[in-house]
């Protein structure tokens, strides 16, 4: 196969593979876009502030409050005030907002199943060493780090090699997720 070829090959099936991912997990959500996101960090990272969220999700300071309005009138989040800035408030999951963090991860967990399930198991290992040789090169910083896996499910992947790009950038020892910090 040329090169060409493989670029365009990968380049579709990467675009049919996060079309049909967004569209499983989003039935999940409230509405479509960042909820799903912002579902799914705040179930990795509760007491995340909205400032936080904001830069991991791209959206404005007004964007984000109005998300976790809408989250919050679905019953999905609840704010506190921050322990650590008076400034601050804090976003938490509710029971319902746990639940809907839980069948995001699960839709995308399945649909990732789904379309390794055509790989011999030699073809999977090998298929998950090339693909964290090349996620590594979107990695630069912190907000990128969590932009990357804001979809992630931490417990199925305890050395990320997210989080081990940005120790060898950044020299300093990661935390479980980078979105804690």
């Amino acid at each position: 196969m040329n090169e060409g070829k493989i670029e365009n090959v990968l380049g579709a099936f990467l675009l049919a593979l996060s079309d049909s991912m967004v569209r499983d997990m989003e039935s999940h959500a409230p509405e479509p876009g960042p909820a799903v996101s912002a579902l799914a960090l705040l179930g990795d990272a509760p007491g995340m502030s909205i400032e936080k969220l904001r830069r991991i999700l791209g959206l404005s300071h007004p964007g984000a409050v109005r998300l976790v309005d809408r989250l919050s009138a679905e019953g999905l989040v609840r704010r506190q005030p921050s322990k650590n800035d008076r400034r601050a408030v804090e976003v938490h999951l509710t029971d319902v907002g746990r639940k809907s963090s839980a069948a995001i991860l699960c839709a995308r967990r399945r649909r990732m199943a789904a379309a390794l399930q055509h790989l011999e198991p030699f073809e999977r290992v090998a298929f998950g060493e090339l693909t964290e040789k090349m996620l590594v090169q979107f990695i630069n910083g912190i907000e990128d780090a969590c932009s990357i896996y804001r979809l992630c499910d931490h417990n199925s992947c305890t050395d990320c090699p997210v989080n081990q790009a940005l120790f060898l950038e950044e020299g300093t020892p990661t935390a479980n997720t980078a979105a804690e910090r």
